[in-house]
């Protein structure tokens, strides 16, 4: 009887871990220095705070482009959309490990490769429904439910690599708002 009360209890911890891995969040939805993982800037972050890692902006209005190939844009002063450029390469990647010049097949190994929507062979795009606790398969959905979703838009160039990483939610993929 308490061997099988233990393995019960081990069964459950296995199920509750895995699920954690499951589908994305907020949390996901996040760049960190290379060199320095305490460095973190993630979605609904304050302008004020994800400067504090990324230093100064240039450009205007709410999308602003950082040093070493980052660009944020900003909803009510909170990070809504991060961006990975080539100039990020070696100094920032998602919180997950991806990096920019990864090839497709390692991006998917992260992501992974039953979640991916391809788009024309040079965007590989992960698009999670936070309500539903599904990730889609099409990115052809009624608009009122795409409230609820996150993306993750990685476009790859010709030699089968990352060029830019695009983390975000629904509002800002579609409407970059």
């Amino acid at each position: 009887m308490r061997r099988c009360a233990v393995l019960l209890l081990m069964l459950v911890l296995l199920t509750a871990c895995g699920a954690s891995n499951s589908g994305l969040s907020t949390d996901d939805l996040a760049i960190v220095k290379v060199d320095d993982e305490k460095q973190i800037v993630q979605y609904g972050m304050s302008r004020a705070a994800a400067e504090k890692v990324l230093g100064e902006a240039s450009g205007d209005k709410n999308y602003l482009s950082y040093e070493n190939g980052v660009k944020v844009l900003y909803r009510d002063n909170s990070v809504a959309l991060l961006s990975l450029g080539e100039e990020s390469k070696g100094v920032y990647k998602t919180l997950q490990g991806a990096e920019i010049n990864m090839n497709k097949e390692e991006l998917k190994g992260i992501y992974g490769k039953d979640k991916a929507i391809e788009v024309q062979g040079n965007n590989l795009d992960y698009v999670y429904d936070s309500i539903n606790k599904k990730y889609l398969t099409t990115t052809e959905v009624n608009p009122e439910e795409r409230k609820s979703f996150y993306h993750i838009s990685i476009n790859i160039n010709e030699q089968g690599e990352a060029k830019s990483i695009f983390l975000m939610d629904n509002n800002a993929a579609v409407l970059m708002n």
